[in-house]
């Protein structure tokens, strides 16, 4: 959706290919991408398990007519430029740290682009954060998604020090059975910091990545004297294609 808008914003027509989504109810983010006006091709499970030759085809269909196609997945920019973004945010969370006097940090967040950028900023400048990576599907290999980009982001950004796997603590064990399929710990997650913090959260990524915090912190696993940043990074649409599983969980 973030990139159909930005699309529209500098006339780029938009084609988004989603597996396993052909009936899915047009709500949630399907429906921003509908009302954003991209192309949409929902596929079924069988198309979905060969979703880039199909991509693919797409772009040569569109190569036939004098178009000239971008596709994300064949390039290697989308794939490390959140990573980007998110030196950026670090810089923004160290200056508020340092603004409250607030030191024995410990950031909880997505395993992916975005926590290795806060590592990349931490790493950088000599900061000794403490990371927690939670993952929230099991389809994707963090070595390729992010971990094989280390040295290409070094290199475009001209670091002297980038990340790797040991950087940051990957929880792995909260998915449940798979992308897209909240667990009840998800659930719990979702209704208790709406209720204790006003902050809502997408069962698909932040509300995976606050039932891990609570389960670590029911265990011991998080210090008392440590201060916790909780790193949300939005997905708000999602939690209404949810409706039906958090209107009827009662704790």
């Amino acid at each position: 959706r973030m990139t159909a808008a930005a699309a529209n914003k500098f006339g780029i027509e938009y084609v988004l290919v989603l597996m396993n989504a052909k009936g899915r109810p047009v709500q949630g983010n399907l429906l921003v991408d509908k009302v954003l006006g991209a192309e949409l091709h929902l596929l079924g499970p069988e198309e979905s398990k060969n979703a880039l030759e199909y991509a693919r085809g797409l772009a040569e269909k569109l190569k036939a007519d004098g178009k000239n196609p971008y596709l994300i997945r064949d390039h290697d920019l989308p794939n490390y430029v959140g990573m980007i973004g998110f030196v950026g945010c670090g810089l923004e969370l160290l200056d508020q740290l340092e603004e409250r006097g607030i030191d024995r940090v410990h950031i909880f967040g997505v395993a992916g682009r975005s926590l290795s950028g806060l590592v990349l900023t931490a790493k950088n400048l000599g900061l000794d954060w403490r990371f927690s990576g939670v993952t929230v599907t099991h389809e994707i290999s963090l070595d390729d998604y992010i971990f094989r980009h280390s040295p290409t982001i070094a290199e475009a950004l001209d670091l002297p020090a980038t990340f790797d796997r040991s950087d940051m603590a990957v929880f792995d064990t909260y998915v449940g059975e798979g992308y897209g399929i909240p667990t009840q710990e998800v659930l719990e997650a979702v209704h208790m910091v709406a209720k204790k913090e006003a902050v809502i959260l997408d069962p698909n990524y932040t509300g995976t990545v606050m039932a891990a915090l609570i389960d670590q912190i029911r265990k011991g696993n998080v210090a008392s004297d440590e201060t916790v940043v909780f790193l949300h990074t939005g997905g708000l649409p999602a939690l209404f294609t949810f409706a039906e599983e958090l209107a009827a969980w009662n704790g």
